[in-house]
Parts: C-alpha cells; sequence; structure tokens
C-alpha cells in the first residue's frame, strides 16, 4: 500500500516537471547529432568530423595528416601527401630530383636530368652510352662501331686491331712497318726477347760493326739489320745503303760494369733504338729495359737514369739519358734539297747515321766464320749493286778505345792518324755538321773526304756564341798544332751542358777519342799537312 502511494507521488512529480518545461529546454545544440554539441564540434552539420586539429579545413577523420595543414590526401598510401609528392599515385616514388619525369627510385642518376637509365649497369648513362647494353665499353670515339677499349687504334676509324701480337719466330713485319708497338718483343726480332744482343729472327738478317762507332758514355752497342724477305738494299757509296720499305736497323746500348770486361753476361741492358723505314719515311723509336732485363717499353718522352761504371780503373757515375723521339730527330735529320742542291731551311726527315760503305767494309766474326760485312750482305741478297772491287771503297780503318796506346806510342803516321781522326768526326759529329745536316748554319763541315780548309775549321772564327768557353784570345774552331787552344777540342772534351758537344748522347768525356782529335790537331801545323798558324 505503501509503496502504491509512492509511485504515484513521483509519477506525478515527474508530470509537473514535464508539464513545466523541466531540464529538457536548456540542452546545448548538436545539430549533426553526433554527441558533440556544436560549440565544440569543428564541423557542426556533418556527423562524421569533429575535429579540425591542424585547421585546414578538413576533418581528422577524412584527413590523411590530421596534424599538417599543408597536406590531406595521400593517393597512392605511400606516407608522402598529394601535395608534396610527385608522383601522387605511384606507391613507389614520391621524390623526382633532376625534374626529368623519371622518380629517384628508378633514375639511376637521379640527379642529372640528361639520363635515367643505365641498361648495361657500367656508370654511364644509356643516351651517353655508345654501348648501353656492353657494361665493357662506353666510348666509340672514332664511330667505327668498335668500342675504345677493344679498338687498338680508337681515333683511327680504318683500324681496329693491333698487329703487335708476336707470333713463331717469324719477325712481325706487319707491326713494324705500321705501329708502334709498347713492348719490343712485340716485334718479335730476337729468339729470345729478353736477349737482343744475338739470335735476330729472320732470313734476311745479319748483325753488324761499325769501323769507327759513335761514341755513347763506353756503353756497348749490338748492331742488327733487318730486312723484308722479298726486298733487297742497293750499295751506295757515299751514303748509308738504300735500305727498303719494311727494313730496321736495331741498336742496343748495355752498359759494362768494367769497361775491361765486356759481354752479355757482365752488362746492363739500358735502351735498344729502332729505326724503322716505312711507307712514309724513316721512324726512330726508343725501347728502354726494365730492371731485370727481361722486356723493353716504348719510350717516346725518353728516360734519364743515374747510372755508374769503371774505366781504366777509375769509377764514373753519370746520368745516362735515352733520348725521346724529338731528340732523336736532331741529329738523325738530312734536310731537303732545292733545285740548285741547297738545303731547304726548316725541312727535313730522319734518317740513318751509321751503316755507310766506309765504316762497314771490314771483317767481321760471325758465328761460321769471319767476311768483310759488305760481303756478307751481298751473299745474303741483303745488297745489291756491290763494287766487285772492294779495295775501290773509300773505308775509315777500325779504331778502338784499346788503340789509343798506339797514339801514346807515336806507332801511327801522321796520315794514318789524319784518316781516323776525320772517320771520327765524321761519325760522331758530320751527320749534323754537314751541308744537309741540321747544323749547317754554322757553316762548320766534317764530313771525312772535304779537304782541310776553313770550312772544316781551319782558323775559323765559331758561329756558335762561346759559352763557358775558358780559352784566352780570339776563339778558333782548330788552332793548327795547338788542341788545347782549339774550341772544337775545347767542345769535345767539356762536360758543361752550355758547351759540350755533341749536346745529345753523351755525358762522359770519350778520353780515347778526344786523344785522337788532340793528336791529329797538334799535327795540323807539321808535314804533310802544313796548314798556317792562325793570326
Amino acid at each position: 500500500m505503501q509503496y502504491s502511494k509512492l509511485i504515484s507521488v513521483l509519477l506525478v512529480s515527474l508530470l509537473t516537471l514535464s508539464a513545466c518545461g523541466g531540464s529538457g529546454s536548456n540542452d546545448p545544440l548538436d545539430t549533426d547529432g553526433d554527441g558533440v554539441e556544436d560549440t565544440l564540434d569543428s564541423f557542426p552539420n556533418d556527423a562524421k568530423e569533429t575535429k579540425d586539429t591542424d585547421k585546414d579545413g578538413v576533418g581528422d577523420n577524412s584527413d590523411a595528416f590530421p596534424n599538417d595543414a599543408s597536406e590531406t590526401l595521400d593517393s597512392d598510401e605511400d606516407g608522402v601527401g598529394d601535395n608534396t609528392d610527385v608522383f601522387p599515385n605511384d606507391a613507389s616514388e614520391t621524390i623526382d630530383s633532376d625534374e626529368d619525369g623519371v622518380g629517384d627510385n628508378a633514375d639511376a642518376f637521379p640527379n642529372d636530368a640528361s639520363e635515367s637509365l643505365d641498361t648495361d649497369e657500367d656508370g654511364v648513362g644509356d643516351n651517353a652510352d655508345a654501348f648501353p647494353n656492353d657494361a665493357s665499353e662506353t666510348l666509340d670515339t672514332d664511330e667505327d662501331g668498335v668500342g675504345d677499349n677493344a679498338d687498338a687504334f680508337p681515333n683511327d676509324p680504318t683500324k681496329t686491331v693491333t698487329a703487335c701480337i708476336a707470333e713463331g719466330t717469324e719477325v712481325n713485319f706487319e707491326a713494324l712497318e705500321s705501329e708502334n708497338c709498347e713492348l719490343l718483343s712485340q716485334y718479335n726480332l730476337f729468339s729470345d726477347p729478353s736477349n737482343p744482343t744475338t739470335g735476330v729472327n729472320g732470313s734476311k738478317s745479319l748483325p753488324y760493326d761499325l769501323s769507327m762507332p759513335l761514341f755513347t758514355d763506353y756503353a756497348t752497342k749490338y748492331r742488327f739489320v733487318v730486312i723484308p724477305e722479298d726486298k733487297s738494299g742497293a750499295f751506295k757509296s757515299s751514303e748509308v745503303m738504300d735500305l727498303p720499305v719494311g727494313s730496321v736497323l736495331i741498336k742496343t746500348f748495355s752498359l759494362p760494369a768494367d769497361t775491361s770486361i765486356r759481354g752479355y753476361e757482365n752488362e746492363k741492358l739500358i735502351e735498344t733504338r729502332l729505326l724503322i723505314h716505312r711507307t712514309s719515311g724513316w721512324a726512330s723509336l726508343p725501347y728502354v729495359w726494365n730492371a731485370e732485363g727481361t722486356e723493353a717499353e716504348y719510350k717516346p718522352r725518353g728516360k734519364s737514369e743515374t747510372v755508374s761504371l769503371t774505366h781504366n780503373g777509375t769509377d764514373l757515375e753519370f746520368t745516362y739519358t735515352v733520348p725521346s723521339d724529338t731528340q732523336c730527330r736532331e741529329c738523325h735529320q738530312l734536310l731537303d734539297t732545292d733545285e740548285n742542291g741547297k738545303a731547304v731551311p726548316g725541312s727535313g726527315k730522319i734518317w740513318p747515321i751509321g751503316p755507310k760503305a766506309r765504316f762497314l767494309n771490314h771483317d767481321y766474326s760471325y758465328a761460321d766464320q769471319e767476311k768483310n760485312q759488305l760481303l756478307a750482305w751481298s751473299e745474303k741478297n741483303m745488297l745489291t749493286d756491290l763494287p766487285s772491287e772492294l779495295s775501290d771503297i773509300t773505308t775509315v780503318p777500325v779504331y778502338q778505345d784499346d788503340d789509343a796506346q798506339n797514339l801514346k806510342n807515336s806507332v801511327w803516321s801522321a796520315e794514318y792518324i789524319n784518316t781516323l781522326a776525320r772517320g771520327y768526326l765524321d761519325i760522331n759529329c758530320a751527320h749534323c755538321h754537314r751541308p744537309i745536316g741540321s747544323a749547317n748554319n754554322y757553316g762548320l763541315f766534317l764530313e771525312n773526304n772535304r779537304e782541310l780548309s776553313n770550312a772544316t775549321g781551319i782558323c775559323k772564327d765559331p758561329i756558335a756564341a762561346p759559352g763557358n768557353s775558358s780559352l784566352e784570345g780570339k776563339l778558333k774552331d782548330i788552332k793548327p798544332g795547338d788542341a788545347d787552344n782549339s774550341f772544337l777540342y775545347e767542345r769535345i772534351t767539356s762536360e758543361d751542358a752550355g758547351l759540350k758537344m755533341p749536346k745529345i748522347g753523351r755525358s762522359l768525356v770519350h778520353t780515347e777519342g778526344t786523344l785522337l782529335i788532340k793528336t791529329w790537331i797538334d799535327l795540323l801545323d807539321k808535314d804533310p799537312f802544313n796548314q798556317t798558324s792562325c793570326p
């Protein structure tokens, strides 16, 4: 009973409150009915959104970047907003650093707008790579279709394969006539590539020697001539033998520890010079031997090396210089002549010096016998037109260092000494000091067959500046009877770079050779020469 009254009282109270409006008339508005009153709802008319944390006008529920006012969408869902993403619809790319339209992830060169692919993965883009599918090649400089790495002649579209490959026992004439090979052995000139002093290849090949050798710091010289099998040279009475195209003159320089004990086993190989007769003319190629003496490498710029040897009991240390290509030309230069036979200044071509008849007309000890060299060349069909009488050929006698004793002991006649001295000046000086030589402008001509005169230096004023000359009074190239005051003698005995002659090819003074010249000059004012004293 009591409970019924209580319930009735409550019902009446509720009805009374409702009738008066009660608390419902004061509730806050929630227009979109999302449970967040309009004053707190950033989107009061959108039941899906209530907040806009970054205040960019897009609700947090729809905003892929609710804390970044600059972004709202991430179409490819890669974590980078569409406004920042250069590729908003490609989840694999976002950046294009070089703006070439290819994303950085796919671009092999993301910072180079000119490249995007590197198909062969060689580090060079396909656009710049002449061989985009070959990782071993990128350039084709001569545009011949063969990459520079494989092309033996990358700057010559007419050739791609090198001939510098030694095979069998045949001389590599193809390479000799066309290429400056990197290694001497690639010409296949010797049966033992590490020994250039013997065993030369080729059916028309011989060692040779000069009766009056050109001096080079007491080096031993091993000389060979090689001629193509189907060709021959022609005899010349005064000039170098006329050797055909394809021929090569080989000269190896080897330094002994002691000049009294020579021979391959007692020497150090220094250089091998090749003079090759090519279609374009003679070419000079210097090759320098390695420390082991097993191979020689082409050195067009030459090389200098400090070396030492003992000569006549005296230890000598000096700089041995292998001449460069350019320096070789200075000595091996033959000037062109005009219609009157006069040298043309500024002209010239490379030309051999040594193998002239007058220096070859003597016996040589070959492996099987001793024979006159010119005759040996002729018998092997290496030389045609040889005179029937070898005695008719002008000849410079043999002079070796040991022969200097004959000068000291007065064994030889004045005439014989004159022949030797003129031969010495001929081989050491006259290739430059002659009318068609590179030093023809000095007016000093030293060929062996020229009559003694002012032109050969007798009482001649030197055109060249005296440099560091220590001679007093008026300089004369040769003062008959007075070698010590002759400018020519001073120059060949000097070690001063500005004074010495020849300028190229020696660092030491040739004691035995200069003694010959001194003896000769001191005889010139006596019978049978009777050259008058200089004024």
